[in-house]
């Protein structure tokens, strides 16, 4: 049984509206007459609307469902032919820029002697991630 096919089996006075669309009675309220409608995209997806404003969530309690129920199942694994996109090039400078700043902040806490061992550290991390962001960038 689909997805679709369970979800209109818990719900009354089911009728078709169009190619993939139902009304039919909102089992999160008294509902005399059809106010829920039900659509399923085609994609895996099926959504879900009452007129009448009971949350999605709330309907789905009554027909024991969860949101996962209304979405596609994810596909785990490799897909053939991604390519990983490479970063924005504003994207990595304005990272290279904070880190800059926070590193020039330390360097002011350093001369008036207030950095902390610990900010040292943090220091030498912001430094070592403006210098890959300089190897990716000449790459």
């Amino acid at each position: 049984m689909s997805k679709i096919d369970v979800i209109l089996a818990g719900l009354e006075k089911v009728r078709p509206t169009a190619p993939g669309e139902w009304v039919a009675c909102c089992p999160a309220h008294e509902d005399r007459s059809p106010s829920l409608a039900i659509k399923d995209t085609g994609d895996g997806r099926i959504l879900l609307h009452c007129f009448a404003g009971c949350p999605v969530e709330h309907i789905l309690a009554v027909l024991g469902l969860k949101l996962a129920d209304l979405m596609p199942e994810k596909r785990l694994g490799p897909v053939e032919g991604l390519k990983r996109l490479p970063w924005n090039p504003r994207t990595v400078l304005e990272a290279v820029a904070f880190n800059v700043t926070a590193i020039a902040i330390a360097a002011a806490d350093m001369a008036h002697g207030k950095l902390e061992p610990k900010d040292a550290d943090r220091v030498i991390d912001l430094a070592a991630e403006i210098l890959e962001a300089v190897k990716y960038a000449t790459r």
